[in-house]
């Protein structure tokens, strides 16, 4: 099994609409997904028609609790569509599991431990959609896949959020874990981009900093000189329409152009990732 982790210590940035594009683009190319929604607001549960399980009584922490019978694929719920996958939803209580987390031992390992381990012959790929704040959820869901992709609106505030998960985030597990295998940035992706000049210069400064090298071939900026609608995941009403049906943006409407970009994500992801977890 595969792994990413969707992250980034900040809210409105379109977080969990590459989440559940990007695990709908991974299962249309062919693998068994797994989507898990660890942010108390719910927002990907919600997002691919499950709220009901928001509400449900038995949810993530059952799972979690080793003292308890509960596996994962007792709250796992199918997502419908031409490119079926998999999600271990939110819940209203989930708020709960970050106090358990920090309480426990080892609890940055739990996540992995309890859900990505004993589904690890299930799913080719897991996608953790984690809460915009640094903390127990957060910091588990990174560990559980070593491996994030970070979405970003090309403004002053998202750039600044980028440095701060790199630096208070990912830096600081990489100091509490092994070496050979640390966390990883596999890519970052300007989403919900409008294309005004404020956007060109905060992408312009990406491309002359150390995050180079992690911007897709489709988020450079030369793509504004390219026919086509230009860098990044660009800000279309379907989106929020497709969120708003309960569905994936291809089930809701499959001509949509930014659906290319999300094939091209998660080709990017399959290219750089490891070979596992």
């Amino acid at each position: 099994m595969n792994g990413v982790t969707v992250t980034l210590q900040k809210g409105g940035v379109g977080k969990t609409t590459v989440a559940i594009n990007l695990a709908e683009r991974l299962a249309a190319a062919g693998n068994d997904v797994l989507l898990v929604d660890v942010d108390p607001q719910g927002s990907a549960t919600d997002g691919v028609g499950c709220n009901d399980a928001y509400t449900a009584d038995t949810y993530l922490k059952h799972v979690l609790d080793e003292d308890d019978p509960t596996t994962p694929t007792d709250v796992i719920r199918t997502v419908s569509g031409p490119n079926q996958f998999d999600l271990v939803p939110s819940n209203r209580r989930l708020q709960r599991v970050s106090h358990e987390l920090y309480e426990a031992d080892n609890g940055e390992a739990a996540f992995y431990r309890q859900i990505v381990a004993p589904l690890e012959s299930t799913y080719d790929w897991v996608v953790f959609d984690a809460p915009p704040t640094i903390g127990p959820v957060s910091n588990a869901a990174v560990v559980a896949t070593r491996q994030v992709v970070v979405p970003m609106q090309l403004s002053k505030p998202s750039a600044d959020a980028l440095l701060r998960t790199v630096t208070n985030q990912l830096f600081v597990l990489n100091g509490r874990l092994s070496e050979s295998d640390p966390v990883e940035i596999l890519a970052i992706v300007p989403n919900r981009v409008k294309g005004d000049n404020e956007e060109k210069h905060v992408l312009n400064a990406l491309e002359d900093s150390q995050f180079e090298s992690y911007l897709p071939s489709f988020a450079r900026a030369t793509a504004y000189e390219s026919p086509g609608p230009g860098p990044g995941i660009r800000e279309r009403v379907a989106f929020r329409r497709s969120y708003r049906e309960g569905v994936p943006l291809a089930a809701y409407d499959s001509s949509v152009d930014m659906l290319d970009r999300f094939a091209a994500l998660a080709a990017t992801i399959e290219d750089e990732a490891r070979e596992s977890i």
